[in-house]
């Protein structure tokens, strides 16, 4: 029988890290910074801060994240994948994991029917889009979306939830 020193060795090395002392990938799913939700001075429309207010809208999945506005400045129509990418500050704008989703394929079940009507409202009835985008691994971020106003005073605006999907 060995001895305890021995034991102890072979327990250390059972949980160690296996990944320890290899090089970690640079992550082209952008999932570690945070993404751009709000420009300065661009304010959510009320519509949509009266749904969010007190924080308990609630995107349902194995994180139960709160929604968050998004404001950003914006002076074209709703923006392709990569505009989306670039718009929110992607890492690498051109290879993220962006889809465009129709709200009802989304919300399906209508969970979220307030919500996609608050941003449709803040808008005066422009269309609404869902960017999903990846995070990494089994994460994903669902942006509820429209545009407001045009030119100079063109806004991106709507809310953003995080979604553990494995």
């Amino acid at each position: 029988m060995g001895s305890d020193e021995d034991y102890m060795a072979f327990l250390d090395k059972a949980n160690e890290d296996p990944s320890a002392g290899r090089a970690k990938p640079a992550s082209a799913s952008g999932g570690g910074a945070q993404l751009k939700a709000q420009d300065n001075g661009v304010e959510v429309p009320e519509a949509i801060a009266a749904q969010l207010k007190g924080g308990d809208k609630i995107y349902v999945s194995e994180a139960d994240e709160p929604f968050e506005g998004v404001a950003l400045s914006w002076s074209k129509g709703l923006p392709d994948e990569v505009q989306f990418a670039e718009l929110v500050e992607h890492p690498e704008p051109n290879d993220a994991d962006v889809d465009i989703l129709d709200p009802f394929d989304w919300d399906s079940e209508g969970n979220y029917k307030e919500l996609i009507e608050a941003v449709r409202e803040a808008s005066k009835g422009n269309d609404v889009r869902v960017y999903k985008i990846s995070r990494g691994g089994a994460r994903f971020e669902y942006w509820v979306l429209t545009v407001l106003g045009e030119g100079k005073d063109g806004r991106l605006v709507g809310a953003k939830a995080l979604s553990v999907e494995s």
